[in-house]
């Protein structure tokens, strides 16, 4: 009789605890892979793509996936089980209390129920973290292809200084072999031989220096891409094609793109369901069921049960008021984000034609004027018209001039990073790109 009158509630609970969609089976932690082989040749897309496959703290923030997945299984699963209570106990009494069964039997079954919704809202709120955290972790691989490409441009503007204080240097021990034969022929003085050494011993220095700051620059390198200690090589040029960005286009792009946005938009329909839910939940749900007695005088009796909760003392006011200001939090966070993705295009474009500025002036005038003084200061020397000390000051300048052309071409580099961090698109900052992004303008080859 128990069992034909509880009847629906255990159809009710073989549905609401059903097994999950098919599709969070691949939410499950699997075994994590081992680190891919390091190439010995890394372009920029090699490098941005080797990271994100084997960047360790991308590994780690990924598994927020699975938790994410969880809790909408958790969801999805009616959060109550029926509640079965038995008592057996043993009647005694006086001979004319009519007792006929000594141990009468009590037996409830019980469910608490859910009435105003809180599963829709539970599952919107669980739905709407799952792609939150999704969104968080194309934010951590945005993050992490931007650090790629700022680390790789400096490791690069790293070795191209070396590269000019190599030749800086064979060019200082050439000058001194030089003035030792004009010392030599009697065309110049032993003074000027001790000046042309001190260039070479300050070029050593310069040089040692150079090479500490390009080993920095390959442990930055190493550490973006999730690497400890590897040999590989660079690739493409230092210097980045030319580009002219569509501002407004920059912008939209942005906003469609930055992972973070789009987190902060999902984080505001999470905290709605979660003060849905705190509003279903605020008054309690009924405990229905069924209950069943067999007395001390044999009599039966089954029918149904209805416990109410009344909020009196406790009507979770403070629950609601909570999230509430979550949302609201939720809210102020969207807004701040979407004005610091505005400001950080905006800085970037700023930054960038700043950078390109600098670097055109030293293409245009600096460096061609630069090396027309050099020759021509070499001519006057040949002839004797000048000193040494004037040829040696001259040659420093160009090279000082090559030296900030390198600097101009490294910000311009970052100042690309720092754009492709702020629209979030990655292939704003390859040197080379393959393809221009969608409505960009493309970089001119």
């Amino acid at each position: 009789m128990l069992a034909s009158a509880c009847a629906g509630l255990i159809l009710l609970a073989t549905t609401a605890n059903a097994q999950p969609d098919e599709g969070f089976a691949t939410d499950r932690v699997a075994p994590t892979s081992e680190p891919s082989a390091t190439p010995t040749s890394l372009p920029l897309p090699a490098a941005i793509r080797f990271a994100l496959e084997n960047n360790p703290s991308l590994a780690t923030q990924r598994r927020q996936r699975g938790i994410a997945a969880a809790r909408v299984v958790i969801a999805d699963t009616y959060p109550f089980n029926p509640m079965l209570e038995t008592r057996v106990q043993r009647a005694s009494g006086p001979e004319n209390a009519g007792i006929t069964n000594r141990y009468p039997v009590e037996a409830l079954f019980l469910w608490e129920v859910e009435i105003r919704g809180q599963r829709r809202a539970r599952r919107e709120g669980a739905a709407a973290g799952l792609s939150r955290t999704e969104w968080e972790v194309a934010a951590a691989e945005q993050a992490v292809a931007a650090q790629v490409i700022k680390t790789y441009a400096g490791f690069q503007y790293r070795r191209e200084k070396l590269r000019l204080l190599d030749e800086t240097l064979k060019l200082n021990e050439r000058l001194v072999e030089d003035v030792r034969r004009l010392v030599d022929a009697g065309r110049l003085r032993p003074s000027d031989l001790i000046v042309a050494k001190t260039e070479v011993s300050d070029t050593l220095d310069f040089q040692s220096a150079g090479r500490e700051a390009e080993v920095a620059a390959r442990q930055d390198l190493l550490r973006a891409l999730g690497l400890v200690d590897e040999k590989f090589d660079t690739e493409g040029p230092f210097e980045p094609p030319a580009w002219a960005p569509d501002a407004p286009a920059l912008a939209e792009m942005a906003t469609a793109r930055r992972a973070d946005l789009q987190a902060r938009k999902l984080a505001v329909t999470e905290a709605a369901a979660a003060v849905r839910l705190a509003n279903a939940n605020r008054y309690g749900n009924p405990v229905v069921g069924a209950v069943y007695t067999y007395d001390p005088t044999k009599i039966t009796m089954i029918g149904p049960q209805v416990n109410l909760p009344l909020p009196v003392a406790n009507t979770n006011r403070g629950q609601v008021f909570q999230a509430e200001v979550e949302h609201a939090l939720a809210a102020d966070s969207l807004r701040q984000t979407e004005v610091t993705v505005r400001q950080d295009v905006a800085s970037g474009l700023a930054r960038l034609a700043a950078a390109e500025a600098r670097a055109e002036q030293y293409r245009a005038r600096i460096l061609p004027d630069l090396r027309r003084a050099v020759e021509d200061m070499e001519r006057l020397f040949q002839a004797g018209d000048v000193d040494l000390l004037r040829v040696i000051d001259v040659r420093r300048k160009l090279l000082r001039g090559r030296d900030g052309y390198l600097d101009a071409l490294w910000s311009v580099r970052q100042a690309r990073a720092d754009l492709t961090a702020a629209v979030g698109e990655p292939a704003l900052g390859l040197v080379m790109p393959e393809e221009p992004p969608a409505r960009m303008g493309a970089p001119k080859k």
